[in-house]
């Protein structure tokens, strides 16, 4: 019978969707982690304020994967591992999407720079791009150029989200930038957006770093995925699971498809998992 050690899960797809609070359920889960001395590591493509909200309000003391995989940091803001875009990708990836209609968000640590709306209805459209709350933890600063704002930040971002009103569209400016820009990686999320990272910084390479710092083995770790994202890490996992309603990718990587978000399916997979170290039948 396996023992797992870690639990790495995606909150993205928990939490922004609904009002940011996990339910009865999920909190008495991770409670039982803790007394079972089980880590727990936070993944999101937000910012590392969001996760910390999350953190706290799971009642957890855990490492947090932020910004897509650019950025370790735990509870404390104790930064272990931070890859932010280089500045000259991030240059060029400015002169990319003035070409575009999209809305872009440079990511740095503590704040996201996007182009100056021009009246009260596009403002309205862009403060519907950040996720729940966002703007009160992540504050947003308009500017009138990305590539000047790059050029005296000195430093490219964390992470880069776009977003279109078609998705085909997006699809188009995300090959020209995987054609035009190697040095990045582009990827899709289930909600008709994406975030770009520097080649390097995905997910799973931060997971990896984070197992090899706490001299884990990837069979010692559970990760619950649930946006396409996270097909990667679901694969390299000890237990891959997937959310009921993860996208499809998601779950053919996994060894074990659990309920959805709304029938509390985490809490669910550990009370499966870690309270009665089941021996679940994996997938050939």
């Amino acid at each position: 019978m396996k023992t797992y050690n870690l639990l790495v899960m995606n909150i993205d797809k928990m939490f922004l969707e609904g009002d940011m609070k996990a339910s009865k359920k999920t909190k008495s889960a991770m409670s039982y982690l803790a007394k079972k001395q089980v880590s727990v590591v936070l993944v999101t493509n937000q910012s590392f304020s969001f996760a910390k909200k999350i953190a706290r309000n799971l009642k957890v003391d855990s490492m947090m994967i932020a910004h897509g995989g650019a950025l370790i940091s735990d509870t404390n803001q104790n930064e272990w591992y931070n890859r932010p875009l280089s500045l000259e990708s991030t240059l060029d990836l400015c002169h990319v999407l003035e070409r575009f209609d999209c809305e872009v968000k440079l990511q740095y640590g503590d704040y996201c720079a996007s182009i100056r709306p021009q009246h009260k209805q596009t403002l309205l459209a862009r403060m519907s791009f950040n996720s729940p709350g966002e703007q009160i933890l992540y504050p947003l600063t308009y500017v009138d150029s990305l590539y000047e704002h790059v050029l005296k930040e000195g430093k490219g971002p964390l992470n880069v989200g776009l977003k279109c009103e078609e998705e085909k569209d997006l699809a188009y400016i995300c090959e020209t930038l995987k054609e035009e820009i190697p040095d990045l990686t582009v990827t899709f999320t289930n909600k008709g957006e994406c975030f770009v990272v520097g080649a390097g910084a995905e997910k799973e390479r931060a997971l990896q770093w984070l197992v090899n710092k706490d001299q884990l083995s990837l069979d010692q770790i559970v990760v619950v995925g649930a946006g396409n994202e996270d097909a990667e890490m679901v694969a390299m996992a000890g237990l891959g699971v997937a959310m009921g309603d993860a996208p499809q990718t998601v779950q053919e990587k996994a060894n074990w498809v659990t309920r959805t978000t709304e029938q509390d399916g985490l809490a669910y997979m550990v009370h499966e998992v870690f309270r009665k170290q089941l021996n679940i039948q994996m997938k050939e």
